[in-house]
């Protein structure tokens, strides 16, 4: 293995760290805005919001595990095709929500609705069967909402956000200075039909470790704009821009 590549491995991961302990403490803050709406409303979005970064969290776990082991970094793939749905959905949420806040709403009870569809395909019929009883639940609250619920209307494959290739078509975003349908062709090359294709990759390549670099780059820098986009909603103090912002700059990312 290179040694410069090593080297610039070693140091991405030991900023991915940073980013996870700044990921605890911004945790805290999200936890304030959740309980805010709760009291004051105005946060729908937040739904989604904390959701979204428990997920990207977890998904740095996810990549960590993986490069601790040569036999297991092939499969980095995963986490870095994940950190990109995550990133462009947040980015989504965010833009409905400048648009207009019944748009979360509906968003809400479409995303609902396809999971009590989902789930209503996958258990049996008994109505005592507990995944039952979870559609129950999830019909009270698009009651209480006043929003549509109906497995007539909205089936198990009923896509609640728009495609990937649309998402990044309107994407303001930049990834390694993709964008658009460029910044699509890069969520390809990870995607899941390439899958099988990556793996061979890293069986016949002599050095792995170059994809393994390429892959800590790229969920690296989404990672970071996971949280770039929220201080860019301007609710959070300068504390938490000035930190990400050291991060940012220890990498030379602008």
């Amino acid at each position: 293995m290179d040694q410069s590549t090593q080297k610039k491995i070693s140091s991405f991961t030991t900023t991915l760290q940073k980013i996870d302990n700044f990921s605890d403490e911004f945790l805290l803050e999200i936890k304030k805005i959740v309980d805010d709406h709760k009291v004051n409303g105005g946060h729908l979005e937040y739904v989604y919001v904390q959701h979204f970064q428990k997920e990207i969290v977890g998904l740095s776990n996810l990549f960590q595990y993986l490069l601790k082991d040569d036999k297991n970094q092939k499969y980095t793939f995963f986490a870095v095709r994940g950190s990109f749905e995550v990133l462009l959905y947040l980015e989504y949420v965010l833009r409905l929500k400048d648009e207009d806040d019944n748009k979360i709403l509906e968003l809400f009870s479409k995303d609902m609705a396809q999971s009590a569809s989902a789930l209503n395909d996958a258990i049996p019929t008994d109505k005592d069967h507990l995944m039952n009883k979870t559609i129950g639940k999830i019909a009270i609250v698009n009651k209480i909402l006043e929003t549509d619920f109906n497995l007539e209307k909205i089936k198990s494959n009923t896509r609640p956000f728009p495609d990937i290739r649309s998402l990044c078509n309107k994407s303001s975003l930049k990834i390694k200075d993709s964008a658009g349908s460029d910044m699509y062709h890069l969520y390809s090359m990870y995607s899941e039909s390439n899958h099988l294709r990556l793996g061979s990759q890293h069986a016949i390549t002599e050095d792995i470790s170059i994809l393994t670099l390429f892959a800590i780059e790229y969920f690296l820098e989404i990672y970071i704009k996971f949280y770039q986009l929220l201080l860019d909603t301007n609710i959070y103090s300068d504390e938490y821009r000035n930190k990400l912002n050291e991060i940012k700059t220890s990498i030379g990312l602008n």
